[in-house]
């Protein structure tokens, strides 16, 4: 007869935990949309006039004046020590962002905006623009057409406050359209890491649309729009909320390598007293989440740490440890080792009682595997209620070891989180990677071919993290004794090889900071481990006791009472169909 699965402590873990995984990241890694990296197109050059300003599926911003006294455009800048912007009075439009401290992967000048961009709705014809000096050092830009009115103030830092004043409009709709240009090294991760956000002002809520696919969504009574790239954002924001917007992404042409995502937001500001008066942010900058926390305006809810209880970790624990490290001014692969090494000493007490809980099952092995002889023809249900009776006359959890290990795994998807969104590891160095942002690659053979769902290199950090999860996992299999089925024993070894190769595809196009930390991890537990049963762990005396246990009659546990009763209640329901079947 076919003999039924029985529980087993490692079967348990590696499921809960491959399943979760594996789950989410098949889920991310089929929104992957492929584009051919060999290829770049670059933005419109930025002094181009406002004819050229248009998008794949725009219209001209602004109608030029066909008058012969029309006054000549002018192209004015703002800048601070940050940042620099770039007007045209054609339209008022905004044809230029450098951020001044950062470049982008191939060491050019990193540019937010570079011409395909508009702002269109409130804007017609040439504007005349005066430029002043305000109080505090700031530089003013206004710009008037008609009834219209823009004016664009930029102070210390990010941000350009902004005021828009449209006389006897009863409403104004500012079509924003933007394209995201390619600035890190993956364009793949980039591009499933850049979407729009927004903020509800009256849910207090952020709310996105879809990573790395073309979404669109309608709101309304909404605070600030984002079009957010992996590292760096733009952000509108009114301190009246928008009444609607219509938010759009779609994805750019495969051959157009330069740009990451199209965005597209319609934003409608409502009158009053005679017109339209608004004021806001506009702010162009990394998306660093002090920085923007700072705004005090939810900003920093547009950088993906993970919902509840990941992002609690990331925010609460995870980021306060790597702002004080990062305050030394230590290289960031030290600062990633060191945080793993402190990581895995505040979970010791778990790795303890897990070990502790393993080292229990080993000893009771050879009376298991004596049940497992003794009911190998017999129903499974018996040998399974007498395998029971031993965890409880010997005090043993069979669960023990999984439950410390299950209360790990938050930190391990917060970690997951974390290092793809730390603007912080943009293009820092560790040993062979040249930027622990973005994968790290020993050979490149994309000239040759590419490997579909591997890439076209070969990560090491990657490589030595799978071969230490292998290691890791075969080991534990070695020291976990084996109480169920032929069958369970071949899925543990399936796990065994299978999930080393797993991580070493998904993981070859990751940031390779996130898999130098696993690889860091993996060796720290093997250091544990050697330690605990070193120093700590004395299976004779644990045996000792646990027959001392047993000859005492044990003390069944809550879980153990469910779990024989759950046995009970299957042995009473094949009985019953037993009994139908013989009528």
């Amino acid at each position: 007869m076919l003999e039924e699965k029985s529980i087993d402590r490692n079967q348990i873990i590696g499921f809960v935990l491959i399943a979760a995984i594996l789950f989410g990241m098949s889920f991310w890694a089929s929104e992957l949309q492929p584009n051919d990296p060999k290829q770049e197109t670059t933005g419109v050059p930025a002094e181009a006039v406002i004819e050229d300003v248009i998008l794949s599926d725009a219209i001209p911003v602004a109608v030029m004046l066909s008058d012969s006294t029309a006054p000549e455009l002018e192209s004015i800048v703002l800048e601070n020590e940050v940042v620099k912007y770039t007007f045209t009075t054609a339209g008022a439009q905004l044809q230029q962002v450098q951020l001044k401290d950062y470049k982008r992967y191939n060491g050019e000048d990193l540019y937010l905006v570079n011409g395909r961009q508009s702002m269109v709705g409130a804007h017609e014809g040439v504007f005349t623009a005066v430029t002043t000096v305000g109080n505090n050092g700031s530089q003013i830009l206004s710009m008037t057409s008609g009834a219209t009115t823009w004016t664009f103030t930029l102070g210390e830092g990010y941000g350009l406050n902004w005021a828009l004043d449209v006389e006897g409009a009863a409403n104004v709709t500012l079509d924003w359209k933007q394209d995201g240009i390619r600035n890190e090294k993956s364009l793949d991760n980039e591009a499933q890491n850049t979407s729009t956000y927004f903020w509800d002002a009256a849910e207090q809520s952020d709310d996105y649309l879809s990573d790395g696919r073309d979404d669109e969504e309608t709101v309304s009574n909404i605070g600030w729009v984002a079009h957010k790239q992996q590292y760096f954002s733009s952000i509108f924001a009114s301190e009246t909320p928008f009444t609607t917007a219509h938010v759009l992404t779609k994805t750019a042409e495969v051959s157009d390598t330069g740009h990451t995502r199209l965005f597209r937001s319609e934003l409608t500001l409502a009158g009053s007293s005679g017109g339209v008066h608004a004021k806001g942010l506009w702010f162009h900058g990394p998306n660093q989440y002090n920085l923007l926390k700072d705004y005090d305006q939810h900003f920093d809810e547009i950088i993906p740490f993970g919902w509840g209880i990941f992002g609690w970790i990331s925010k609460g624990a995870v980021i306060p440890m790597f702002n004080l490290f990062d305050g030394f001014g230590w290289n960031y692969g030290l600062i990633i080792f060191l945080m793993a090494l402190i990581i895995k000493l505040i979970l010791s007490p778990l790795t303890f009682s897990s070990y502790k809980s393993m080292a229990k099952m080993r000893v009771l092995k050879p009376e298991l595997d004596e049940i497992n002889e003794r009911h190998k023809d017999s129903d499974a249900s018996k040998k399974q209620q007498e395998v029971m009776a031993l965890y409880q006359k010997a005090g043993v959890n069979p669960l023990g070891g999984c439950i410390p290990q299950l209360l790990q795994f938050p930190i391990l998807i917060a970690m997951f989180r974390f290092f793809p969104a730390s603007i912080e590891l943009r293009q820092q160095s560790f040993l062979w990677a040249d930027d622990l942002s973005a994968y790290d690659s020993i050979f490149e053979f994309g000239q040759w071919f590419s490997i579909p769902f591997y890439g076209d290199h070969i990560s090491l950090f990657t490589i030595l993290m799978a071969i230490s999860t292998y290691i890791y996992t075969k080991f534990n299999n070695s020291m976990t004794p084996q109480s169920g089925s032929s069958m369970m024993q071949q899925q543990m070894l399936i796990i065994q090889y299978l999930m080393p190769v797993m991580l070493l595809v998904w993981f070859n196009n990751y940031a390779s900071g996130l898999s130098f930390y696993y690889f860091v991890s993996n060796i720290l537990i093997f250091g544990q481990q050697w330690a605990i049963r070193k120093f700590f762990i004395d299976e004779e005396s644990i045996h000792a006791k646990l027959m001392a246990n047993k000859a005492k009659g044990g003390k069944q546990s809550k879980l153990q009472k469910r779990m024989n009763d759950m046995l009970e209640s299957q042995k009473d329901a094949g009985n019953r169909r037993m009994r139908r079947m013989d009528k």
